[in-house]
């Protein structure tokens, strides 16, 4: 933003031609974050836009060109004329709608190599030139919808146990699960390395699972801890493109009582009707409403013959 004076002076200086075109960012149309390659190619699922604003109604759009690379190596173009036939060229060629008005690239058929980066540029009738930055489109395909997921939990030896598998996914998505809490930024007890198994398929897509993987519930879980698993596909940027997420609550750690009182030198605390939770505080058991705490102090005297108890 600027003044409207300061506009006024930069656009007196550099001229207006600089300003009358912007283009892009390219963005799937739909609002969409990646192709669904079980949906198949449609106008809603396969189509890359590259928005544009004309400030000059003096101008209009002669050609927009489409570039797509892969390992920064152009394997395809695609161009559209608004009075010619529109060409796609290279991995392109055949799998691009060519009859579209608005010179959008809806893609026709979808395979796996046509995931890459994608730009495009266009052209006025002037001669001026304005290409987008590109953008990294992923072709995800989640093979089927099943998730298996089981949680169990034994108070007595205070563990949560955890089985989980899930649906192959092409890429190799990145799949995280353990404890997770909140209030400590996210996992702070997860599935090791070792524990996942990963299964390989002919078409590059990769299915995850772990079985009965065990985790300690005890006084220093936190009070918000869930027991989480998220699959996510990661763009080159670090942009997270999450596919499913499976939160988990159970009482074993969401028990809350009473902190233990704290004991001096020859102090003794005995509880009644109380339960130990695995978070480390005092409950009525089942069978009462309340709990009752006494504190004694204890003296120890020291004989050669007996040991004399006083309190």
């Amino acid at each position: 933003m600027c003044l409207p004076w300061v506009c006024l002076f930069v656009l007196t200086a550099l001229g207006w031609e600089s300003y009358a075109l912007v283009v892009g960012p390219v963005q799937l149309g739909n609002n969409g974050t990646y192709i669904t390659y079980g949906l198949g190619p449609s106008p809603q699922n396969s189509t890359l836009e590259c928005p544009y604003q004309l400030q000059s109604t003096e101008e209009v759009v002669q050609k927009i060109e489409w570039v797509f690379q892969d390992d920064s190596q152009t394997v395809g173009t695609f161009e559209w004329q608004p009075e010619d036939e529109a060409r796609a060229t290279g991995r392109l060629d055949g799998a691009v709608k060519l009859n579209r008005t608005d010179g959008w690239l809806e893609l026709t058929e979808l395979r796996y190599d046509l995931a890459g980066y994608y730009s495009c540029a266009l052209t006025l009738s002037n001669g001026r030139r304005m290409e987008a930055q590109k953008f990294e489109m992923l072709i995800i395909d989640t093979t089927s919808n099943h998730v298996y997921n089981k949680i169990n939990s034994n108070e007595g030896l205070c563990e949560l146990e955890a089985s989980y598998s899930s649906y192959a996914v092409y890429p190799e998505p990145t799949v995280l699960a353990g404890m997770f809490s909140p209030s400590r930024g996210g996992f702070y007890d997860q599935v090791t390395g070792f524990q996942w198994h990963k299964q390989f398929y002919n078409n590059g897509s990769v299915a995850y699972s772990f079985e009965d993987v065990h985790f300690k519930i005890d006084s220093s879980t936190p009070t918000d801890a869930q027991f989480r698993v998220s699959a996510s596909v990661l763009k080159e940027d670090a942009t997270n493109l999450p596919l499913h997420s499976i939160t988990s609550h159970l009482p074993i750690w969401k028990k809350q009582g009473c902190p233990a009182l704290p004991r001096r030198q020859n102090q003794q605390v005995n509880y009644y009707y109380a339960t130990l939770t695995c978070t480390g505080e005092y409950i009525p058991n089942f069978f009462s409403d309340e709990a009752k705490v006494m504190l004694f102090l204890v003296v120890l005297t020291f004989t050669k013959s007996r040991i004399a108890y006083g309190g």
